[in-house]
């Protein structure tokens, strides 16, 4: 019941479509404005330089994206080895070209209008298409890039391991196990509804247990919906921060007047503390205490209810084994 734990990777879109949207994008492009203000790069060589980094990003993040779902909507897991050499025919052939070709002085500006822009719009294009698969299939893909790009899918019947592995907990009366497995709260919901409209005797039983396994649920479902509200919250602290990052950069390194130089520093430095890693901290701190008490009130109902539980995983269990389970 350790899965995902097995793998080693990490959530496709949100790495590629927010960060590459909220940080990325943004931190690239006043680079690369900056530097026009101090240095005058933006010529009509370097616009075309630009423009091709849109072409060759857009470009990227689509083929990446349908190779690897194509795939992936047929087998499950994907070694996409096809990445490696077309990230090296997009981005480190025109490098060496510019390099050898134009000289070092050339190599600074074709990174700052090129690669560097090309790199975070083929992330913002891959991570759309590839939310665009994860709603309509309703799996999530993850990657591993350490040692080869690899991708797998959670596939629907993940979300059934969920569902045992929630039950166990509620046996166990493990609110950590619970919020691990119960993760997705919504899908188990209309799980649990689907399964209990069964006419067999594992719909008759997950019927007995289904208004408190809702419950439990509807718990977990309130617990993310606030943590997501704190990661909100996470991201708009480091944006903020990145600002005045850039703001202090622009005020050192290109020369634009600031008033109130060091009020600035001072939040830039005082920020990251507060904004970002405090107030998280203590507020999913508080989220698990609140959860955990919850979990606790439910606790006479789940004792009451643990011989059916254990029937519906055992009954679960014995359908798997004969290959019957639906």
């Amino acid at each position: 019941m350790g899965y995902p734990l097995t793998r080693l990777g990490y959530p496709v879109v949100p790495l590629r479509l927010y960060i590459g949207l909220i940080f990325a994008l943004p931190f690239f492009l006043f680079l690369a404005i900056m530097a026009h203000i101090k240095f005058h790069w933006f010529t009509p060589l370097r616009q075309l330089y630009f423009i091709l980094g849109i072409v060759a990003g857009i470009s990227s993040g689509f083929v990446e994206a349908l190779f690897v779902t194509r795939r992936l909507k047929r087998e499950g897991e994907v070694v996409a080895w096809l990445l490696i050499p077309l990230g090296l025919a997009i981005w480190l052939l025109p490098t060496v070209y510019v390099y050898s070709y134009f000289s070092a002085d050339e190599f600074l500006p074709f990174c700052t209008y090129f690669f560097l822009p090309s790199f975070a719009i083929a992330a913002v294009t891959g991570g759309f298409l590839f939310r665009r698969f994860e709603k309509r299939e309703k799996v999530q893909i993850f990657t591993f890039f350490w040692t080869y790009p690899k991708y797998w899918i959670e596939t629907p019947e993940t979300l059934e391991k969920e569902f045992y592995g929630f039950l166990e907990a509620m046996v166990d009366r493990d609110p950590s196990w619970m919020l691990y497995y119960g993760k997705y709260p919504e899908r188990l919901k209309k799980l649990v509804e689907k399964l209990s409209e069964r006419s067999d005797e594992v719909g008759k039983k997950v019927s007995e247990i289904r208004e408190l396994t809702a419950r439990l649920l509807d718990q977990n479902m309130g617990f993310y919906r606030r943590g997501r509200r704190t990661t909100l919250i996470f991201m708009a602290g480091c944006v903020f921060w990145l600002v005045l990052m850039f703001f202090s950069a622009a005020n050192n390194f290109f020369d634009i007047p600031q008033k109130y130089g060091k009020l600035v520093y001072l939040i830039t430095f005082a920020t990251p503390f507060l904004l970002i890693f405090a107030y998280p901290f203590i507020r999913r701190r508080a989220l698990t205490v609140e959860y955990r008490k919850a979990v606790q009130a439910e606790a006479r109902q789940i004792g009451e209810a643990e011989a059916k539980v254990k029937e519906v995983l055992r009954l679960i269990r014995a359908q798997e084994e004969r290959g019957e389970v639906r």
